[in-house]
């Protein structure tokens, strides 16, 4: 006897392989306890096993997978599950407040479509929900024309600085809400979904980001398995509140484990917080050289700025995984490219410089050894294993190219006129001043090395170290007024320091070739930097 049926995530956009296939969807636990008989499953006839997203009066408790029999799922089987998840309290809804939500999207109407329809099914007043719609570098009307037969309701806005940052910005600059709620034309949000974000920032005045959990809604295949496997949105299902002043014990890596913040399909921010923080990297962004890493960039600002961080798991954002292993590969350069530009900005950053120093050892390790698959060797599953194994080697090694990508796409925006966010402050000319007296110091650098008297070498020796470095850092990130004097000296010392231990380490230090070195290299990237700014 089947007394429940509960619909998909999402609707299936293609054919179901049984083998690798997981049916999704969510269900409240009153009703699954209460279930008796058997439960269906819409299209369940195609899946030998089911995963539920149970919540309990609006919050999340977990997951749970069973499985499937002729479409059904057994009641007991279900109720088993679900007590043995661990109890939540309620969700909290307050008095609503005026939301905007911004949905980017470039030349993709029929998957837009879905995400609006389940915008417009949000269970919130509509006197205080604004819906913008950003249209980036469009090919085609495609997008406008939709929103005008089929959502004029929604605002309409186009962006032609081609990038997902820039789409963000346009989104910022239209909305006239305080909170603005991000996510993307590929998912299908929750009804609950905006009362949720709404919730977090009501959880302490500096609260700056709101964010949740993403999880996969569509399982047809390997390939959306594997992605389902790497990826941390859909495990973040404890609510908790991230603070710069409060490291987690749980969390070494911190603040620099940016998959615990949430992602890029499923944010909100205060909208004046934002823009007073310059708004998006436009360096950074699907679209553009980088492919990625404007939501780590946010994330990561918003902590530094002294604003905290709530991922509340009560806000739900299903999201479409690519299908197929071309698609798969190209987002995985996209995700090493945008974090490897990300990485990049931490190290622009001499706020976040540091720290990243001292767990960057930990990092690299983390990195070397995360699993390049963690698909089950089974089945159709064990093909995609084999292959997905170098899919995994392609995001490390792009991650190689992030960086050459971000100042590539900095050089390239600032060339056009579009170059804005943090990536666009400083004074053109300030700049080039510090390339200069970063090349200076590399010649004193090598003028250490000949032989001159000892007190004279030794001198060369300190302006190098304590200008050299640190001026061509400073050549290219903007420092708060009164830090070049103490981080400039630090860079140096630090960098010869690492440089020198790790050649004494590996065998290979001599100290004439050695200074010879960093100071030629010194000396040949400030004269690239300051033909790189004497041509912005």
């Amino acid at each position: 006897m089947t007394t429940l049926s509960i619909p998909l995530a999402m609707p299936l956009h293609g054919a179901v392989d049984r083998d690798a296939a997981t049916w999704v969807g969510g269900i409240d636990a009153a009703e699954a306890v209460s279930a008796t008989g058997n439960v269906a499953l819409e299209a369940g006839d195609q899946f030998d096993r089911a995963r539920l997203l149970v919540r309990d009066r609006g919050s999340v408790r977990g997951y749970v997978t069973l499985p499937v029999t002729d479409g059904e799922i057994h009641a007991v089987d279900l109720i088993e599950a679900v007590e043995a998840l661990p109890a939540v309290p309620p969700a909290v809804r307050l008095a609503p407040r005026p939301i905007s939500v911004v949905v980017c999207t470039r030349d993709r109407a029929e998957l837009l479509r879905e995400s609006l329809d389940a915008i417009r099914a949000l269970d919130y007043p509509r006197t205080l929900l604004e819906v913008v719609v950003v249209d980036n570098a469009p090919a085609t009307a495609e997008t406008r024309d939709l929103l005008a037969d089929e959502y004029p309701d929604f605002r309409y806005v186009r962006e032609d600085a081609p990038g997902l940052s820039h789409a963000r910005n346009a989104g910022l600059r239209a909305a006239s809400a305080s909170i603005v709620a991000f996510t993307d034309d590929d998912v299908v949000v929750d009804p609950q979904w905006v009362w949720a974000l709404a919730a977090g920032f009501a959880r302490a005045d500096d609260v700056g980001c709101v964010s949740g959990v993403v999880p996969s809604g569509e399982l047809r295949n390997d390939v959306q398995a594997y992605f389902d496997a790497r990826v941390s949105w859909s495990k973040l299902t404890s609510a908790r509140v991230f603070r710069l002043s409060e490291p987690p014990a749980d969390l070494p890596m911190f603040p620099f484990c940016v998959g615990e913040f949430g992602t890029g399909a499923n944010f909100a921010v205060r909208r004046d917080h934002v823009l007073a923080m310059g708004g998006f990297d436009t360096a950074l962004g699907a679209g553009t050289q980088t492919k990625g890493g404007e939501d780590l960039d946010i994330f990561m600002r918003v902590l530094y700025d002294g604003q905290a961080i709530v991922v509340d798991p009560s806000a739900v954002v299903w999201h479409r995984h690519r299908d197929d292993l071309d698609a798969l590969k190209a987002q995985a350069v996209g995700y090493g490219r945008g974090f490897g530009a990300w990485a990049m900005t931490v190290v622009l950053d001499p706020r976040m410089l540091g720290a990243a120093v001292a767990r960057s050892p930990r990092a690299v390790a983390r990195l070397l050894n995360k699993p390049m698959t963690t698909v089950d060797d089974s089945g159709a599953a064990a093909a995609l294993s084999h292959q997905a194994k170098g899919v995994g080697r392609l995001e490390l090694r792009s991650i190689l190219h992030g960086p050459s990508s971000y100042f590539a796409e900095r050089r390239d925006q600032r060339a056009a006129g579009t170059l804005s966010g943090p990536a666009s402050r400083g004074n053109q000319l300030e700049r080039r001043c510090w390339s200069a007296v970063a090349a200076v110091a590399g010649v004193f650098g090598l003028l250490a090395v000949l032989p001159i008297p000892t007190g004279l070498s030794l001198s060369f020796l300190a302006i190098f170290i304590l200008v050299g470095p640190g001026s061509l850092l400073r050549a290219w990130v903007v420092l708060p007024p009164g830090f070049a004097p103490i981080v400039i000296p630090a860079i140096g010392i630090s960098v010869v320091l690492l440089v020198t231990t790790g050649l004494v380490f590996a065998e290979l230090w001599n100290p004439d070739l050695s200074l010879l070195a960093m100071a030629g290299l010194t000396g040949i990237a400030a004269l690239v930097s300051l033909r790189s700014w004497s041509s912005a």
